[in-house]
């Protein structure tokens, strides 16, 4: 299950909210938040989104590790965005060209 996933679940746990919950807070089915945790994909920023807004928090609260707040840039906000929207496929070739830029195998 992907990181996102589990961060709803702990979130709902945390609040003692199911799925169900979750679904009524977003005003959204519970088919639409049952096929999410079914499919096991990354759910999308628009997605991301609405769970946040429902559960009262922002998207760099969601994000928050070990009382770390992560706060992006508006150029990692773009990454991220683009980067939803591939295929598993492609997001695998692109984290590997990022990490080849990154260790300088690639010229940018």
């Amino acid at each position: 299950m992907s990181y996102e996933l589990n961060r709803i679940e702990e979130l709902c746990r945390e609040r003692g909210w199911s799925h169900y919950k979750l679904a009524k807070e977003m005003n959204d089915s519970a088919n639409n938040i049952s096929n999410l945790f079914r499919r096991t994909t990354t759910p999308s920023i628009v997605t991301l989104r609405r769970v946040c807004a429902a559960m009262g928090i922002t998207m760099a609260e969601f994000y928050k590790r070990d009382g770390i707040s992560t706060v992006l840039t508006e150029n990692q906000k773009a990454l991220l965005d683009h980067y939803n929207v591939l295929d598993s496929r492609s997001k695998d070739k692109a984290m590997a060209y990022i990490k080849g830029l990154a260790d300088g195998r690639y010229d940018a």
